[in-house]
C-alpha cells in the first residue's frame, strides 16, 4: 500500500508525518521549499528554525533520516492484538451527531460476523426531526445494548462520543467503555500516515471505494442524515476488521434501519426500503 499523495506533495507529506501539520512544518517549508534544499541544510540550522534546542531530540533524529523514517511510518501494519477482543463476533458500532445541539442523534449498527442483525437512529433534537428527549434517547441506546449483548463496541474517535453522551446524560455510561477505536487503530497501523488523515470518510472512500456523504449536506436532507449517521456507525466495524486482518471481503447489501426514533420520521424518507452498503474487497 502506497501513500495517497501526489508526487508534488510528497516532500511536504514526509515532513508532516514527522512534524504534524502545525507551525514547525510551515516554518521548514518557508525556509526549505524543496526537498533538495532541506537535505542540504545542517541539522543545527533545522533545529534553529523549528525551535528545538536539544540536539538529541527524537524529532531531529527522525529528520536526519527522513527517508528511512518516512518509509517505516508509511508501511501498513496489521496486528489483531491491537483489539480488546480480536475474535469478537457480535459487534456494535455507535456514533453520535451534535452539530446543532448538545446531542442531535445517536446511531447504532449491530453485526454478527458480517451479518446485519439490527440498526437504528434515535433523534434527540426536535429542530431536525421528530425526537425523543436526550435522556430517553440514551436510555433507549442502553436498552439496545442490554438486549443484544454485543461482545465489543466499535467507534471512530469514540472517546469523544462517550464524552458527548455522558455530558448530555449527566452521568457515566459504563456499558460504553469496552470498545475498539478505529482512529487509534489507524494510527497504530500507519493508515493515518498513509492516507494523510485520520478521517473515517477518507479512509473508507480511499480504501474500499465506498460512497460517503458530507456532514453539512446530510443535515439538509433527512434521508441523507439517516444514511450518513448509520454509515458512520457501520463503517468503523469494517475498517477495524481490515486493520486487524489485512483484508476485507466484498460487502454489498441493502441496509434498512430497523428502528427510527421517532418512528413517525420514517414516513418522510424517500428511501423507505433502505440504502446500499457497498465496499470493494481488499487484500486476502
Amino acid at each position: 500500500m502506497k501513500p495517497y499523495v501526489m508526487a508534488d506533495d510528497l516532500y511536504q507529506h514526509k515532513l508532516a508525518v514527522v512534524l504534524g501539520r502545525g507551525k514547525r512544518l510551515h516554518r521548514l517549508l518557508r525556509h526549505f521549499p524543496t526537498e533538495k534544499k532541506f537535505k542540504a541544510a545542517s541539522i543545527e540550522e533545522i533545529a534553529s528554525i523549528i525551535g528545538i534546542k536539544n540536539p538529541n531530540s527524537a524529532i531531529l533524529q527522525k529528520l536526519k533520516k527522513l527517508d528511512t523514517v518516512y518509509d517505516k511510518l508509511v508501511t501498513f501494519k496489521v496486528d489483531s492484538a491491537w483489539s480488546r477482543k480480536p475474535r469478537a463476533r457480535r459487534i456494535m458500532g455507535i456514533d453520535t451527531e451534535y452539530l446543532k445541539s448538545s446531542l442531535d442523534s445517536i446511531q447504532y449498527v449491530i453485526l454478527d460476523g458480517f451479518e446485519h442483525i439490527s440498526s437504528g437512529i434515535i433523534f434527540t433534537n426536535g429542530s431536525i426531526a421528530q425526537s425523543t428527549s436526550i435522556c430517553e434517547g440514551i436510555n433507549l441506546l442502553r436498552w439496545v445494548i442490554e438486549d443484544y449483548q454485543p461482545e465489543l463496541i466499535v467507534g471512530h474517535n469514540f472517546n469523544s462520543d462517550i464524552s458527548i453522551l455522558e455530558s448530555a446524560y449527566g452521568d457515566q455510561l459504563p456499558e460504553l467503555y469496552y470498545f475498539d477505536d478505529t482512529m487509534d487503530l489507524m494510527a497504530k497501523s500507519n493508515l493515518a500516515n498513509i492516507l494523510g488523515s485520520s478521517s473515517l470518510n477518507k479512509a473508507v472512500q480511499r480504501l474500499f471505494d465506498a460512497d460517503v456523504i458530507g456532514l453539512f449536506n446530510a443535515y439538509h436532507d433527512l434521508d441523507l442524515l439517516v444514511e450518513y449517521g448509520i454509515k458512520d456507525a457501520l463503517y468503523p466495524i469494517y475498517l477495524r476488521y481490515y486493520i486487524l486482518n489485512g483484508n476485507l471481503p466484498e460487502v454489498n447489501f441493502t441496509l434498512k434501519p430497523e428502528k427510527i426514533v421517532m418512528e413517525e420520521n420514517r414516513q418522510y424518507l424517500q428511501k423507505k426500503d433502505g440504502f446500499q452498503i457497498k465496499l470493494q474487497e481488499r487484500g486476502g
